[in-house]
């Protein structure tokens, strides 16, 4: 036994009027075809489902059952119909992004911003963590897309990678810092002073294990962090304005403390110290509407982001 959609939407029609020509005008199709198409489920059901006659459409103990189950199929796949139509037109749905916290505060938060502008009908749950919990979460399928550290994903075939444009950093201090004004720092200079900063990748604590530092690095999974771990950049940035405390920026990150006196560049290049993220996906999966509109505006952001820093 085989059951179709339409032909159970024809039931509870004829149902509802108990009239023949009121339910085929109701389905959109002419009388004889609404009674083939019952005549079909009957032989289908193996058995009549109406007792009718010129006055009369009444259900039989079958077509009761038969309605009792068909109502709740045929509401659900209204709805579904519906849902899908507007997540099609960015109407309705739910996007999960996650996001590292220097991402966060650099672009994904201002994209976040232009999406529900653009589409306030989609709602978006947007979770800012450090990355390797993101890469768990997206491999437990909780994010539909990260935007992260990239230089761990770049060769592991469960991902999907797109890398975005890298930002400069720069290390900073308090108006007042012992390093402040000083031209020829090096980094054996930064020893007695901890780093405040987020977890960092391979890459930078490769390049930090060369130049030998001081900083104390923990490992697991190819993750670590300095003296000080903060969860999020704005919140370094208040460790350091009260101590001696160094910390990381990228961007346009410190421009209103800078342009205040509050906070200021330490003169010490470090041509490797920078962002390496993009937007993780997992591999052989198509991005919802949502998704893609929505990287579609990150792009517009970050590169917006390149043209004021060039």
């Amino acid at each position: 036994m085989k059951l179709d959609l339409r032909q159970l939407r024809h039931v509870l029609a004829v149902d509802r009027y108990r009239n023949f020509a009121r339910a085929a005008d109701a389905v959109g199709i002419t009388q004889p075809a609404l009674s083939r198409s019952l005549q079909a489920l009957e032989e289908a059901v193996g058995g009549r489902l109406f007792d009718r006659d010129r006055v009369r459409v009444e259900p039989t103990a079958l077509g009761l059952r038969l309605i009792e189950l068909a109502r709740p199929l045929v509401v659900m796949a209204r709805d579904a119909e519906r849902e899908l139509r507007q997540m099609v037109a960015l109407d309705g749905g739910l996007l999960r992004i996650g996001a590292g916290p220097y991402a966060a505060e650099l672009s994904v938060g201002s994209a976040v911003g232009r999406f529900s502008r653009m589409h306030p009908g989609v709602h978006v749950d947007l979770a800012v963590a450090d990355w390797p919990e993101l890469y768990q979460r997206l491999l437990a399928e909780e994010f539909e897309l990260i935007v992260a550290e990239s230089s761990n994903a770049t060769e592991d075939d469960r991902f999907l990678v797109e890398q975005l444009p890298v930002h400069a950093g720069f290390l900073y201090g308090r108006a007042g810092h012992p390093l402040a004004g000083r031209a020829d720092l090096t980094i054996a200079d930064l020893s007695p002073y901890p780093v405040a900063t987020t977890v960092m990748p391979r890459r930078v604590l490769d390049l930090i294990d060369r130049v030998d530092t001081l900083i104390r690095p923990d490992q697991p999974d190819g993750a670590g962090t300095l003296e000080l771990r903060v969860e999020m950049p704005h919140v370094a940035r208040l460790i350091v304005m009260e101590s001696d405390v160094v910390g990381i920026a990228v961007g346009h990150q410190l421009d209103d403390d800078l342009a205040a006196g509050r906070l200021v560049k330490l003169q010490l290049h470090l041509p490797w110290l920078g962002t390496s993220y993009g937007i993780v996906r997992l591999a052989h999966r198509t991005p919802s509407p949502a998704a893609s509109a929505f990287l579609a505006i990150l792009r517009e952001v970050e590169a917006d982001i390149a043209t004021r820093t060039s």
